[in-house]
């Protein structure tokens, strides 16, 4: 078996960029900018990212089952996330338009785009991924591929978490409006996204399978009680079940955690938009820190055991920082360290754990399903993204919480202060049980390959 060469590694995490900016934008901005410059109240914000997250649970079966059948002389999967790369920048970009429209029509706007904006994230990830189970077979190449794409993650996560606030303030200072600079950001995000998104599909066309020149066009046959009927029998997977509830939690803790900070850095530290995106930027550089340590481990004990590790680390981290406070420099670092540990070590790992599923699927159903297999990833991550939304804007609304006050009570700021440490923790609890049921160890994956490999012979 070939080793992937340095080249390849970086040509196929450059889509990590667009995959970054385009998940953390919204997951850290989107609740700011509906409840602050929109003026939706949150559970109204809150309600329409849980939204998105249905529409996606019903879209990611589709695309990804499309993306297992669908077949060009370009390849299987490349055209599908060329194909989907421009909405999705445009999409970021009308997500973050404040419209002149009564309430209700302005929450309705914004449902929908919400919705748009999932279809083509989706449109565009879940061949990414699957693009990735075609790079290679072996276990600790795919841990490593992934951690390359944590690299281009993390830098994706870096240009998101310094540029928007500066961007604002740079615009608004200017003259533009305050509605019209988060517009501008958003498009230049979404400019960004999709141009890092357009490398790797440049690159990366001797990866993905392409049909003869001369091959016949098979119409795909779409049905959505066969999509569905696979998707489930995909669900039913015992490694699948364990890392559903695992990624659901894990990323539950990673959107309550992100979309918290922005609230908690303006209204209980009192920072200023540089000061956050300074602090935002600790978050990357820590997280950029990470990936060669968690690697690292991950390639000496297991995956498994090195997510349990790092989440056990966050949580006990987090409970401590609630007692202590956050009140110094030190502390903010500390905050900033624990918030890196619980929100990258997910995406340093999870992914090649889903790699490694699509041959235990193989073994036991005879059928490559890659695309659907990873596309419970893409899903996850919505339902996440909904769900952990969902809560913190109830939280806040119970709280009292007012977007358009500029100082908030104490009983406000008391609960922001607990959506970014001790609430989204639980969760994490949650996760590492499920991990440590999850049976595919690196050993069973081997005996895996050798099974496939004997019934093929």
């Amino acid at each position: 078996m070939n080793k992937l060469t340095f080249a390849e590694k970086l040509g196929y995490g450059s889509g990590s960029i667009g995959d970054a900016i385009s998940y953390s934008f919204i997951g850290t901005f989107l609740m700011f900018f509906l409840t602050t410059v929109a003026g939706l109240p949150p559970a109204h914000a809150g309600a329409i990212t849980a939204l998105g997250a249905v529409w996606n649970a019903l879209f990611n079966p589709m695309i990804g089952y499309f993306s297992d059948k669908f077949q060009s002389r370009h390849g299987k999967r490349r055209p599908l996330i060329l194909f989907f790369s421009i909405p999705l920048a445009l999409t970021i970009m009308l997500l973050f338009t404040n419209v002149g429209l009564p309430a209700g029509v302005k929450t309705l706007y914004y449902a929908i785009m919400v919705m748009l904006f999932w279809t083509s994230y989706t449109g565009f990830f879940v061949p990414y991924l699957a693009l990735g189970v075609e790079y290679t077979s072996d276990y600790d190449d795919r841990t490593v591929l992934r951690l390359f794409a944590s690299v281009f993650n993390m830098i994706g996560s870096i240009i998101c978490m310094v540029c928007p606030t500066l961007l604002v303030e740079a615009f608004t200072g200017r003259g533009l409006t305050l509605s019209l600079a988060w517009t501008v950001t958003a498009a230049i995000m979404g400019i960004i996204a999709a141009a890092s998104i357009i490398v790797t599909v440049l690159v990366s066309g001797h990866k993905d399978e392409r049909s003869p020149a001369d091959a016949p066009r098979e119409r795909i046959h779409f049905s959505l009680a066969d999509i569905f009927r696979e998707y489930i029998s995909v669900a039913k997977l015992k490694p699948v079940k364990y890392l559903i509830i695992a990624s659901i939690a894990s990323l539950i803790t990673f959107e309550m955690v992100i979309s918290d900070m922005v609230y908690f850095l303006t209204y209980n530290m009192g920072y200023t938009s540089t000061q956050i995106s300074m602090v935002l930027l600790m978050r990357s550089v820590f997280g950029m820190v990470l990936i060669p340590i968690v690697g690292k481990t991950a390639l000496a004990i297991d995956k498994r055991g090195t997510l349990i590790l790092f989440f056990s680390i966050g949580t006990a981290g987090m409970v401590l920082l609630r007692i202590l406070g956050v009140h110094s420099i030190v502390t903010v670092l500390l905050y900033m360290i624990l918030v890196s540990v619980c929100t990258c070590v997910y995406w340093a790992l999870m992914p090649s754990i889903y790699y490694d599923i699509c041959e235990y699927d193989q073994l036991k159903s005879g059928v490559n399903r890659q695309g659907t297999i990873v596309s419970f990833q893409g899903l996850v991550e919505a339902v996440a993204l909904g769900l952990g939304t969902l809560f913190l804007g109830l939280i806040l609304q119970c709280a009292g919480f007012d977007g358009s006050a500029a100082t908030q009570t104490k009983t406000a700021l008391e609960w922001i202060f607990n959506s970014t440490t001790v609430v989204p923790v639980i969760f994490l609890v949650v996760a590492s049980f499920a991990i440590y049921k999850y049976p595919i160890t690196k050993e069973i994956h081997a005996d895996i390959q050798r099974q496939l490999k004997d019934r093929n012979q």
